[in-house]
C-alpha cells in the first residue's frame, strides 16, 4: 500500500485571493488531501488573514511579503521555513518569481525534490501595460531566475501539450516534462441549473441574451476588444448584454470605455463573486467568452468550469486555449485584438439556440472525461512516486 506522502506546496498567492494560479494550486492540494495525504501551502500573507490556517484539510502557513514588485511577493521568511521543512516533495510554480527560486534554493539545500508547475512565458506587457524602462536587465534577471529553478528542479510540469511545443525556454528541459491539466472543482460539476431562472436570480430577464466574461481586469485579457464585439453584436441583436465577473486595475478603464461605445446599459461589472454566485453566473449566461490576447494565458482554467456547467464557449487562438477548446464542437476559437471576428461568433451563437445546446453538451461531457480531480491527482501522484522511488 502506497504510503503517505508529505507534500509541501509553494505559491505566490493562495486562498482568499481568486486567479488561475490560485485556483489551480488549490484543487491540486484539495485532490491530494482528498487521496489521503498531508499538504501544507505556503504562501504570501494578507491583511487580516491568520499566519497559519487549517484549511479545507490543507495547512496554510502565510508569510508576510516585505515587498511587491511587480506584483508578485518577495518573502523571504519563506526560506528559513522551506530549510527545515519535514516534507517529501516540495512544489512550486512559475511564474513566481523569488517565490521558485526560494523554493529551488530550500531544494538544493536539504535535497527535497523539487516539482516546479510551469504556467507560462514570461511576457512583460501582461504585468504592466509599458514594459519598463529596465526591460533588457529585467529580461536577464529573470531569464536567470528561471533557468535557476528548472535547472534544479526534478521534474517539469506544463499543463497542455501545445504550450509544451511552443514554448522555447521549456525545450532544453523536455527530458524531466510531463503534461498534467488542471482540472475543474467538482463544485462546479453539479447538475445544471435552468438558464432562465439563474438569469433572474443574477438580475437579468429570462429572455435577455447574456455573454459572461470571469477573470482578471488586466490588459492581456482582453476585454477592451470585448467591448468593441460587443458593440457590432447589439447591432443585430439589440437587446444581449455582458456580465463581467472579476476585479483588477483595468475597471475603470473599462467602464470608462463602455460609456464611450454607448454600453453602459450592456454591461455590468460584478467585481468578485463567492463560489455559490459564480455558479450561478455560469448557468445564467448564454455563452462564455474569453478574449484573451496573449502566450500568459497558457490555459484558461475559467474555461473548464464553463463549459462543467454546459455552456459553449468563444475564446482566442493564444496559449494553450486551443488545448482546452475544441474548435466547432465545445466552442468557436477567433484570433486576438480583432472584435469583428469575435463580434460575428458571439453573435452566431447568440441566434443559435441548438448550436449552443449541442456545444454546450460536448465541453460539459469533455470535461468530464479529461479534467476531473481524481484522474489529475493520480497523474500528479504518479510523478511523486517516481522521484522518490
Amino acid at each position: 500500500m502506497p504510503r503517505t506522502l508529505r507534500i509541501t506546496q509553494v505559491v505566490h498567492n493562495f486562498h482568499p485571493v481568486v486567479g488561475g494560479v490560485e485556483t489551480y494550486a488549490y484543487n491540486l492540494a484539495k485532490g491530494l488531501v482528498e487521496a489521503g495525504h498531508m499538504v501544507k501551502v505556503y504562501t504570501a500573507r494578507l491583511p487580516g488573514w491568520p499566519a497559519r490556517q487549517a484549511w479545507q484539510g490543507i495547512d496554510v502557513h502565510r508569510f508576510r511579503a516585505i515587498a511587491r514588485p511587480f506584483s508578485y511577493p518577495f518573502m523571504p521568511g519563506i526560506l528559513p521555513a522551506l530549510a527545515q521543512d519535514d516534507c517529501d516533495i516540495l512544489h512550486a510554480h512559475i511564474n513566481s518569481p523569488m517565490t521558485v527560486d526560494f523554493t529551488a534554493f530550500a531544494s538544493r539545500l536539504v535535497g527535497t525534490p523539487l516539482v516546479i508547475t510551469y504556467h507560462a512565458d514570461a511576457v512583460y506587457t501582461d504585468i504592466a501595460e509599458k514594459a519598463p524602462a529596465f526591460r533588457g536587465w529585467l529580461n536577464q534577471v529573470y531569464w536567470l531566475s528561471r533557468h535557476f529553478a528548472a535547472g534544479i528542479a526534478r521534474h517539469l510540469i506544463v499543463t497542455s501539450p501545445i504550450y509544451l511545443e511552443s514554448s522555447q525556454f521549456l525545450q532544453r528541459y523536455r527530458h524531466k516534462i510531463s503534461v498534467v491539466p488542471p482540472c475543474v472543482d467538482p463544485f462546479f460539476l453539479s447538475s445544471p441549473q435552468d438558464t432562465a431562472s439563474a438569469k433572474q436570480n443574477l438580475g437579468y430577464s429570462a429572455n435577455d441574451p447574456l455573454v459572461l466574461f470571469v477573470g482578471r481586469l488586466v490588459p492581456y485579457k482582453g476585454l477592451q476588444t470585448l467591448l468593441r464585439a460587443l458593440r457590432h453584436v447589439r447591432k443585430g441583436t439589440r437587446s444581449a448584454q455582458l456580465a463581467i465577473v472579476g476585479s483588477g486595475p483595468e475597471q475603470r478603464l473599462l467602464e470608462r470605455l463602455s460609456n464611450q461605445l454607448g454600453l453602459a446599459n450592456a454591461v455590468r461589472f460584478f467585481g468578485t463573486l463567492p463560489r455559490l454566485r459564480l455558479r450561478e453566473a455560469y448557468s445564467a449566461c448564454d455563452l462564455f467568452v474569453l478574449p484573451s490576447r496573449s502566450r500568459s494565458e497558457a490555459f484558461g482554467i475559467v474555461l473548464l468550469e464553463a463549459m462543467a456547467r454546459g455552456k459553449p464557449v468563444v475564446a482566442t487562438h493564444v496559449g494553450g486555449i486551443p488545448y482546452v477548446v475544441r474548435e466547432g464542437q465545445t466552442g468557436v476559437l477567433v484570433p486576438p485584438f480583432d472584435p469583428i471576428p469575435l463580434a460575428d461568433a458571439i453573435s452566431r451563437l447568440l441566434s443559435d439556440p441548438e448550436l449552443r445546446q449541442r456545444m454546450g453538451q460536448a465541453g460539459r461531457k469533455r470535461v468530464l472525461a479529461n479534467f476531473t480531480r481524481g484522474p489529475v491527482t493520480a497523474q500528479l501522484l504518479e510523478i511523486y512516486q517516481k522521484l522518490l522511488a
